[in-house]
């Protein structure tokens, strides 16, 4: 089991602008807000539009540590077992100083977007993991 410490860990929330209001609380309020100026921080979550034409709602969290257990198909974070949808999207960027990855994490009721940076010193070891939870969910669809 490797553990990591990721640097930024962000989760993003899309949201169709003529349902944004009923979907998130005081959403008259930040859409409002994002129409002035397409980004609003607001209580820890930013908001903005997407090329799409949507809205987005970030949740960045720093220093997030990060367990790889063997031959698993989950992942923990901090603490807590959760499911990156590796299979759906999984994509890597080397960046000046960080990895980024690109892909899915399952909650209860949604697929949500994720992008996960860390440094170069654990990184490719780190991405190297990953791939060993990817080929792990690939073959528990196969059984």
């Amino acid at each position: 089991m490797g553990k990591y410490r990721l640097d930024y860990f962000s989760k993003y929330y899309f949201y169709e602008e003529d349902k944004f209001s009923q979907e998130v609380e005081e959403g008259d309020y930040i859409l409002e807000q994002i129409k002035k100026s397409n980004r609003f921080d607001y209580k820890g979550h930013s908001y903005k539009y997407t090329k799409f034409g949507n809205i987005s709602k970030s949740d960045t969290q720093r220093d997030v540590e990060v367990e790889i257990p063997q031959d698993d198909i989950n992942v923990i974070i901090n603490g807590e077992s959760a499911h990156l949808d590796l299979i759906y999207k999984f994509e890597t960027k080397k960046l000046e100083d960080h990895i980024r990855i690109t892909t899915r994490i399952s909650e209860k009721n949604d697929d949500i977007s994720c992008i996960l940076y860390i440094d170069y010193n654990q990184g490719n070891e780190f991405v190297k993991e990953l791939e060993g939870v990817k080929k792990a969910q690939q073959e528990n669809m196969n059984k």
